[in-house]
């Protein structure tokens, strides 16, 4: 599933950039984060959320990449509630503004669940995300 969006915001490119690079503030906007530690170049997240009727715990890889000077990638690999999720996403910082294009792609008792109600729902968590990261850069 293909999500892409963009959040205005009061901030400028190199506002919005410093808060990008800093991977232990955008942990903080993963949903129901319980903990956050760095392993090598990946971080490790535990946290709790859910699909539905479906919740329960999910522990994640996420890796944070610099792709050029205004794009920045995470990719996060997590599992939980007999469930798989991946996670790609771009994230562009301009001048008052950022975009994104998440590919999610989940198997598991997630899946199952129907497209319909999983696609909302995620659609949900991705855009939580997003403003977390906004609400963080302007303060």
């Amino acid at each position: 599933m293909k999500y892409e969006g963009s959040i205005n915001i009061n901030a400028s490119k190199d506002q919005i950039l410093k808060l990008l690079d800093n991977p232990e503030q955008v942990s903080q906007c993963f949903p129901g984060i319980k903990s956050f530690s760095k392993e090598g170049e990946e971080y490790k997240l535990v946290g709790v959320t859910g699909i539905g009727f479906i919740k329960g715990e999910y522990k994640a890889n996420v890796k944070f990449d610099k792709v050029d000077e205004n794009k920045r990638k995470i990719i996060a690999k997590g599992s939980g509630m007999n469930s798989n999720v991946d996670i790609e996403a771009i994230v562009e910082a301009l001048d008052g503004k950022i975009n994104y294009s998440a590919d999610v792609k989940v198997a598991g008792v997630l899946a199952s669940v129907g497209a319909r109600l999983m696609g909302s729902a995620i659609e949900k968590i991705v855009n939580d995300l997003f403003n977390c990261i906004k609400e963080k850069v302007i303060k």
